[in-house]
């Protein structure tokens, strides 16, 4: 988990949200990132679309991605 992801994490723990994690060799990952975006388009900074876009990208051609278990 990079800083980022950390700062994110806790600023959710400390405010009492729920949170869910993707993980990178799940099939879905890149298109539920993808559906993120969407949905936060109007509102998130153009930044962390980038970021969340590139994510998805680079998760999408790693190795070994599999259904969900």
């Amino acid at each position: 988990m990079n800083a980022e992801d950390q700062r994110c994490f806790a600023k959710a723990q400390q405010r009492g949200d729920e949170t869910f994690t993707l993980v990178g060799q799940d099939r879905s990952t890149p298109k539920t990132i993808c559906f993120w975006i969407m949905e936060n388009i109007e509102t998130c900074p153009a930044p962390k679309l980038i970021q969340a876009l590139h994510d998805a990208i680079r998760i999408r051609g790693l190795k070994n991605r599999k259904s969900a278990d």
